[in-house]
């Protein structure tokens, strides 16, 4: 075997173990032994491809999309790099293009009630009802199996005040995957709608102290059921507990919440220090960077401010132009 031949086994085998890596959820290997192979072949497309995957399982998705825009040079968008590329802008809140990018890929034959899930999510995240709730009928109709399919599809209905058929939908949902926390806390939701606040807030602390305890979307329903009835440090304590009980994910939104609940509730010290903290989860979002800014100027903590914002620049991505308009406006240090 000439040495061609042998370089060429190599790289198969390379890439197969790195193939074999991701699908044990070795990512950081994967991404490693994948970088090997595009030094020697920057055009390998299912190295790419791969690698864009590694990446966005890594909660990476910049330089998901940065090998993916390499692949797509090499072989052209498929159903594949496109719903990819839909997942990381959706991570990136980009949902207009995440939208636009999810149609792609069902357009060119994506056939996962997942891709149809996302698509639902993105167009609610846009307030495009319709699409919304065609998305979700078409996501049921692939995946009837699917919880996924029938919780945004409850979502839908939630959305367009249909409370009966949002809680047939999470009851569905329910019913395919019984430890889903967020359909049941929906499902639930929906139940007490008949309810005054109080009586509802009564029901779900019940509810947290026998079976739902654990769940943080029941949590979660407990504190905007707390800022209904005008108990912000309630709400904020609520917010606060949620996010112990989710990951990494949801922790920014839990986090944002409480900021917004500690405002209101006067403690805007620890509200301030609150959203910082969601805003280097999240340095993109930009209720929770209007929110922070918002309330530092009302403060008159010009150099909290500043700081944080010069420590945004370098991870905001399509947020950096604004951040550089803030610090624009603030008065320069030896300013009073």
């Amino acid at each position: 075997m000439n040495i061609h031949k042998l370089w060429s086994h190599l790289q198969k085998d390379r890439l197969e173990r790195a193939f074999s890596l991701a699908q044990e959820r070795s990512y950081d290997e994967a991404v490693i032994l994948l970088e090997s192979v595009l030094q020697a072949e920057p055009a390998n497309s299912a190295a790419l491809t791969q690698l864009a995957f590694c990446q966005l399982r890594r909660r990476q998705p910049r330089l998901a999309l940065l090998e993916l825009d390499k692949a797509e040079s090499v072989d052209g968008v498929t159903a594949r790099t496109a719903r990819m590329r839909a997942d990381a802008l959706s991570s990136l809140h980009r949902y207009r293009e995440a939208r636009a990018a999810y149609r792609e890929a069902d357009a060119l034959g994506d056939r996962t009630s997942w891709n149809l899930v996302q698509l639902a999510r993105c167009c609610l995240r846009l307030n495009d009802l319709e699409g919304a709730r065609g998305a979700a009928a078409r996501a049921v109709e692939r995946g009837p199996e699917d919880a996924a399919a029938w919780v945004v599809l409850g979502d839908v209905a939630a959305r367009a005040d249909d409370a009966a058929q949002a809680e047939s939908a999470y009851l569905r949902a329910t019913q395919l995957k019984p430890g889903d926390g967020y359909a049941y806390a929906r499902l639930i939701e929906c139940r007490l709608l008949q309810l005054e606040p109080q009586d509802r807030k009564r029901e779900v602390e019940l509810l947290l102290k026998s079976t739902g305890g654990d769940n943080p979307h029941l949590l979660q329903l407990l504190a905007r059921l707390q800022s209904e009835l005008g108990d912000a440090a309630a709400a904020a304590a609520a917010w606060r507990k949620s996010r112990r009980r989710v990951g990494r994910s949801g922790s920014a939104y839990a986090l944002r919440m409480e900021g917004f609940a500690l405002k209101r509730a006067g403690s805007l010290p620890e509200a301030a220090a609150v959203l910082r903290e969601s805003l280097m989860m999240e340095p993109e979002n930009v209720i929770a960077l209007r929110g922070y800014v918002r309330l530092q100027q009302e403060r008159g903590a010009v150099g909290e401010l500043r700081e944080t914002l010069q420590e945004l620049l370098p991870i905001a991505g399509t947020r950096r132009g604004a951040i550089h308009g803030e610090l624009r406006k603030l008065p320069s240090d030896g300013e009073h």
